[in-house]
């Protein structure tokens, strides 16, 4: 597991042996920030289901401002605290250890808002229409803001009720990415436009 690109672009990532984090390739990665990569620089970035924080770390790299990762798995924590430190970029970054849908309750109570949000739940478990719901009900995308969700590509993301628009939704081979954004009230264009 590396970086793609940007400020540490080659640098191998941490990823713990015999555990069932599933990192997103680099096939993938690569084509999901090519996607947004006009949205990176300055952002801030909310990597939910972090892992080893792939997701997140990359967007650092690619020039995100700040990165607030959410982990409820300890051994995933301790290798994502392992890849900040070794990184040297603790100053941009905050892990939060507990279940998603908790930490997006303690995110809005601290009108914490993001530019872009990863979601990358365990395939084995069906977290998808439970975080759509508590990220719609939450006030903690900004206008505009991306929603990118990493998924099986037979889940529909876009059959669910959401507030959301769907932008983008690219397939490669079993995994699929979507791209929803929160809609700019105050924007003439849509932003599909953009992408």
């Amino acid at each position: 597991m590396r970086i793609i690109a940007g400020n540490f672009r080659g640098r191998k990532l941490v990823s713990p042996k015999n555990s069932p984090i599933r990192p997103t390739s680099d096939r993938v990665k690569e084509a999901l920030f090519n996607m947004i990569g006009p949205k990176i620089p300055g952002s801030r970035v909310l990597d939910l289901f972090a892992g080893t924080g792939s997701l997140g770390l990359e967007a650092i790299s690619r020039g995100a401002e700040y990165a607030v990762f959410v982990e409820k798995n300890a051994v995933s924590v301790k290798t994502l605290n392992e890849n900040i430190w070794l990184l040297n970029i603790r100053e941009d970054c905050e892990i939060i250890m507990a279940d998603a849908v908790d930490a997006l309750s303690r995110l809005d109570a601290k009108n914490i808002t993001f530019d872009i949000v990863f979601v990358d739940p365990p395939y084995w478990e069906n977290l998808y229409k439970k975080v759509l719901s508590a990220l719609a009900g939450y006030d903690i995308i900004k206008n505009g803001g991306l929603v990118i969700f990493e998924h099986p590509s037979d889940i529909d993301i876009d059959k669910d009720k959401h507030s959301f628009v769907p932008i983008k939704k690219k397939r490669y081979g079993s995994t699929s990415i979507s791209i929803l954004a929160k809609e700019d009230d105050n924007e003439n264009s849509s932003i599909s436009g953009q992408f």
